[in-house]
């Protein structure tokens, strides 16, 4: 049956050397620090590679001269955020996974609320998963698809997709803390509120609540995210239309498409964003005894930006319509260079 939206853990440091002190000391000072700063903050059920990841020069280990690294390892280091214009972007009907061989759902729901036409879908790359991320993002997807939000209604993600339990089929997904990652209940779906966000705009759908993330995401540009925490942060967006509008979403090799249906013509939506602020971000040191000897590992952070964003509506025959989208802070997270001792 389609469904109707309603409203609704005593640390003992096995090390002996002052310079395995120091460093280890040095970290504590910056996780110290963070947690004071994100003390205010609730704990966001996000993600992933694309927040902090692992980099081996082009994926192998990087053979080094010493085992500590050098006072200038610049050749480690990557840029703040990097993501590549193929991570996400809007997609017509031909480039949906279900273009050829439509579900009998989907057909089904499109016959019986007149919603044939793709209004708006967008899509999002997850490269690199941890944990058990690609599960979350599927089953979140799964309770995405045949969402029906009447006209005049507002649709809740929450809602929709949670709560977040094992019951319903959520794992383990990477959620970070500081410079660590560790696994969470449903730790990546964070890129459905993402998606749902790009897709209710180019729907000129109005936006009731949406959240950044404290830090940058990789796989959209700054002030293009949104962020989902159960029972405190939501994504909502009510139907401004005269017609019900139909979701469909599906989590296809490694890329998470959202797509949404209607019977109006949609107008032209560009976004624009301007850089306001930007504070680099630092680098921290510490030793890993895990990693093979000689080698060093990067694990990324990203510099601290604000960004202010607006949009350009275009309707046939309509003066061209500037809307301001906010102001956007996102903290900076150091990046962490690991050697082996």
């Amino acid at each position: 049956m389609p469904r109707k939206l309603h409203f609704r853990r005593s640390l003992k440091l096995s090390i002996s050397t002052a310079r395995r002190l120091r460093d280890y000391a040095a970290f504590g000072v910056i996780i110290a620090l963070y947690l004071v700063y994100s003390h205010s903050s609730p704990a966001l059920i996000c993600t992933s590679e694309s927040l902090i990841h692992d980099t081996w020069n082009n994926g192998r280990i990087v053979q080094s001269t010493s085992s500590q690294p050098q006072p200038d390892c610049r050749c480690h280091m990557l840029p703040s955020w990097s993501a590549k214009e193929e991570s996400s972007t809007y997609l017509a009907e031909k480039d949906l996974p279900w273009y050829a061989d439509k579900p009998r759902e989907l057909i089904r729901l499109q016959e019986q609320l007149g919603a044939k036409r793709l209004i708006s879908a967008f899509g999002i790359a997850v490269s690199d998963p941890m944990y058990e991320e690609e599960i979350n993002i599927a089953i979140a997807a799964s309770y995405l698809s045949g969402t029906i939000v009447p006209p005049g209604e507002t649709a809740s993600l929450n809602s929709i997709i949670g709560p977040f339990t094992a019951e319903r089929g959520y794992a383990k997904g990477p959620t970070y803390i500081g410079t660590d990652i560790i696994g969470t209940l449903a730790g990546g779906v964070c890129k459905i509120a993402s998606c749902l966000y790009n897709v209710a705009i180019a729907a000129d759908l109005q936006v009731v609540e949406r959240h950044p993330h404290s830090m940058m995401v990789t796989y959209v540009p700054p002030g293009r995210d949104a962020t989902i925490a159960w029972g405190a942060k939501d994504f909502r967006f009510r139907n401004n239309k005269n017609s019900p509008v139909l979701l469909w979403a599906e989590f296809v090799e490694g890329r998470l498409y959202v797509a949404l249906y209607g019977n109006f013509q949609p107008p032209k939506v560009e976004w624009h964003s301007e850089e306001l602020h930007r504070q680099p971000t630092w680098t921290i040191r510490r030793a890993n005894p895990e990693l093979p000897k000689g080698t060093t590992r990067l694990i990324k952070g990203f510099d601290a930006v604000t960004v202010r964003t607006w949009i350009t509506v275009r309707y046939p025959g309509q003066p061209v319509e500037n809307r301001d989208m906010g102001v956007d802070s996102y903290r900076a997270l150091p990046h962490v260079l690991e050697y082996a001792p």
